[in-house]
């Protein structure tokens, strides 16, 4: 479609990869009994890269054939696209991207780089994006840009009904189900910032609003800031940056309507919660003030860079750092910690302080600041990717999202190799779904902190030009403030193998074994074993 918006062009390449497969997969644990599925599935991977448009589109469905135990979710849909296109040129620009993977309703049950963790716990999550913006230079002084993102994410899980009271974490010491729903959220800045060269000094102004509404209960998260910054280069290699603000930010719900007998909230036919009409809208979260930060950005050299800041945003003690390296050997460094206000649908959709970082595929080393995949390794894939994946659990609630990471990868010719440690922890601002009955505003620290951390290792060896073997650990430790401050520390281990066995015909097998230990509940494991086939036309 973006292609046919714009001229034709005299360069273009297009290639499409469509293909085929199939898997036989056996899977056995401590809480279920053992399972086994044939998995077909189909599927295409497309590049882009014309004078004028460029991207990548990846798609596969996959159907799970029951043969013996419960299967959970028999469908699947997998899906990344990113495709930018310049509609005028130095003028107009045209974003759009997507996705569509499993995901854990509450991580608790679903946090491994295992592919065929197969669990009641996981839901499909489709989300999309599209963003035009507009650049123009104003002389010799000035840059103004303007952008515009319309996102929208949609969760395709059955809504399971409420048995008591701490279903929807009304007590503390009871577990609380994902109640995610649709949500459309929406972004609009502009930017006015000096013309960047070898100037000692340069400055930028900027404003931005956001908006998020959520299905349940009529949700409406609104943010807008307007503020500035200074830099100050004090040599080549090394600036000085402070930046300052205001920010408004009001996140409302509708009441939940309570059953007086049973004291369980009413739910309609989809599982939705309905609004009590005699209550008034409760205030979420509501804060406005001055934000401001400063810091400095070292560049020793066009392969290497890192950046600090410190400061005050959204009431609180505020960090931001950044570090890259890249050698001429293949040895990639990254180091990231920043302190955001956003939801899950807002990750997906929209941007980090205000610059937008999107999912994308990757060779499983990286992917939006989470150093596993929510998937895990695509067992049809032969370089070992991945979709990108997040740590807490599905909710549409706002949170404090405090969230760091360092990796390791290099790439040489037989050998690739990472590792990578994380850390996530989530504040919540807002209980959306949790209020009590008779109550405006819930009691001030029901509820703690989401917690998540640990190390992730990955090596890939290719075995002469047909062949490649992969193996996989991680190792994560997880608390969970909406689950009764449940702890669970999980061990996995995996291998992959592949071998080409014609031009067009790739084998593949896979093993994967996952402990659990969880405080004061008994300690779980399960383990996999694949093997299959994949054509690409």
């Amino acid at each position: 479609m973006l292609t046919a918006m714009v001229p034709s062009s005299a360069y273009a390449d297009v290639e499409v990869n469509p293909f085929v497969s199939l898997r036989q997969v056996l899977s056995d644990g401590s809480d279920r009994d053992a399972r086994g599925w044939l998995e077909a599935g189909a599927g295409f991977a497309a590049l882009l890269n014309t004078n004028r448009v460029d991207g990548n589109i990846s798609y596969r469905y996959t159907r799970r054939f029951e043969e013996f135990g419960n299967i959970s979710q028999k469908d699947r849909h997998n899906a990344n696209a990113n495709v930018r296109a310049e509609l005028i040129d130095d003028f107009l620009l045209l974003n759009a991207g997507g996705t569509a993977s499993q995901y854990a309703t509450d991580v608790r049950g679903f946090n491994a780089i295992n592919p065929d963790d197969e669990s009641g716990n996981q839901t499909q999550i489709f989300s999309g994006y599209v963003e035009p913006s507009i650049q123009q230079r104003i002389g010799d002084l000035a840059t103004f840009q303007g952008r515009y993102r319309l996102g929208a994410v949609s969760a395709d899980s059955p809504r399971e009904g409420l048995s008591n009271p701490g279903s929807i974490g009304l007590d503390p010491s009871d577990g609380i189900g994902s109640r995610l729903s649709d949500s459309i959220s929406q972004t609009a800045s502009v930017t006015l910032a000096s013309t960047r060269a070898t100037n000692t000094i340069n400055w930028s102004l900027n404003a931005q609003g956001t908006h998020e509404d959520v299905d349940q209960l009529n949700q409406k998260y609104r943010g807008y800031s307007a503020g500035g910054e200074l830099s100050f280069r004090l040599s080549r290699k090394l600036e000085l940056i402070g930046s300052g603000g205001y920010e408004d930010i009001e996140n409302t719900q509708d009441s939940i309507l309570f059953d007086e007998e049973t004291g369980l909230p009413v739910l309609d036919e989809d599982g939705q919660f309905q609004v009590d009409p005699t209550m008034p809208r409760r205030s979420a979260y509501d804060f406005s003030g001055a934000y401001w930060n400063a810091g400095f950005r070292y560049t020793p050299s066009r392969r290497t860079s890192f950046e600090f800041r410190a400061g005050e945003r959204y009431g609180s003690a505020n960090f931001f750092l950044d570090f890259n390296h890249r050698s001429r050997g293949g040895l990639n460094v990254r180091a990231n910690f920043q302190q955001t206000l956003n939801s899950f649908s807002r990750l997906l959709t929209q941007s980090f302080n205000g610059i937008p970082y999107n999912v994308v595929r990757v060779g499983g080393l990286d992917q939006l600041g989470v150093p596993f995949c929510v998937i895990g390794v695509d067992p049809d894939s032969e370089d070992g990717g991945c979709l990108g994946g997040f740590t807490q659990s599905l909710t549409p609630a706002t949170f404090k999202s405090d969230r760091g990471l360092l990796m390791v990868s290099r790439k040489l010719e037989a050998l690739t190799w990472s590792a990578t440690v994380y850390y996530d922890k989530r504040r919540y601002v807002d209980s959306q779904q949790l209020q009590a009955p008779t109550e405006m505003e819930l009691p001030t620290g029901l509820f703690g902190n989401d917690v998540s951390f640990g190390t992730r290792g990955r090596v890939v060896l290719r075995l002469g030009e047909l062949q490649s073997l992969g193996f996989d650990a991680l190792l994560a430790r997880n608390s969970y403030a909406l689950s009764a401050q449940r702890k669970d520390t999980q061990f996995t281990l995996g291998t992959q193998y592949s071998r080409r066995l014609s031009k067009n015909l790739r084998g593949n097998a896979s093993l994967y074994g996952t402990h659990r230990i969880t405080e004061s509940r008994r300690d779980s494991s399960t383990f996999t074993a694949s093997v299959g086939v994949r054509y690409n036309f």
